[in-house]
């Protein structure tokens, strides 16, 4: 019995939240992607499970963001708007502050069940990582295949973390979309484009308490946009105007100042 409890590490407060909150996103997420099958005389139940599962997602990631924020923020070094900023910075440049306001982005919109994939793809890299330190050593997780899963996740967490990247960068067309319907939200729209901004150079390795096997997040969205450019570099070139319109928004996007064109002497 000894050799068991040793064997078997216990879950804190922390670790129990995180399984529930995580778990909560994943079922939540599974439920809404479920809600848009074409199922015959369920349409108003499904409309109404859509919006509860998707919303219950949304809400049970940001809960999770913000306890992770929470726990670990530290005190100002000193109460100076210095002090705060240093505490604050590296708070805004994290995953769980960027995710959070990519929840509040989201929550009060129509259900869109791709939304939910990059908070997904981290709260199910967070839950398998719990349950297999806490349960890996038993041998139901090591038959049911699970064990084989984790570890074959763990190995293609790089293209996993590549996809959630893309997700998120592929809601924009769709909400620009939206601006030509009557769920139309400039609002929406603007925080959207201005938090992909700073995705773009976000430093953070980390999501939930788990870390990335490789590179942070800032480095899958700009390998996203550097094929985007490779990809369609040729065909804007053969237009000047679009071409110009096209490096101003790469260099915004960067953080830096658009070309001049050199004036005419």
């Amino acid at each position: 019995m000894s050799g068991t409890s040793a064997a078997t590490p216990k879950m804190d407060t922390r670790t129990c939240v995180f399984l529930v909150l995580t778990l909560s996103v994943c079922v939540n997420a599974f439920a809404c992607v479920l809600a848009t099958l074409p199922i015959p005389g369920w349409r108003n139940a499904r409309a109404a499970l859509g919006l509860l599962t998707f919303r219950a997602a949304l809400v049970s990631a940001l809960l999770g963001f913000l306890y992770r924020i929470a726990y670990s923020m530290k005190r100002p070094p000193s109460r100076t708007l210095a002090g705060f900023k240093a505490v604050m910075d590296p708070i805004v440049d994290s995953n769980g502050f960027q995710y959070s306001a990519y929840c509040l982005i989201f929550l009060p919109g129509r259900p869109i069940p791709t939304v939910l994939f990059p908070l997904a793809t981290c709260a199910a890299y967070q839950a398998g990582t719990i349950l297999n330190k806490h349960f890996g050593h038993t041998g139901a997780w090591q038959k049911s295949g699970a064990a084989a899963l984790f570890a074959h996740a763990q190995e293609n967490m790089h293209r996993a973390m590549m996809t959630c990247a893309t997700m998120e960068i592929t809601t924009l067309p769709v909400v620009l979309a939206e601006l030509f319907t009557p769920r139309r939200s400039f609002a929406r729209a603007f925080a959207l484009a201005n938090l992909l901004r700073r995705r773009y150079k976000c430093p953070d390795n980390t999501v939930f308490r788990i870390k990335y096997t490789y590179y942070d997040a800032g480095y899958y969205h700009r390998q996203f946009w550097h094929m985007l450019d490779e990809k369609t570099a040729p065909a804007i070139a053969r237009v000047p105007p679009l071409a110009a319109l096209v490096e101003t928004a790469k260099a915004r996007l960067a953080g830096t100042s658009p070309p001049r064109k050199p004036k005419a002497t």
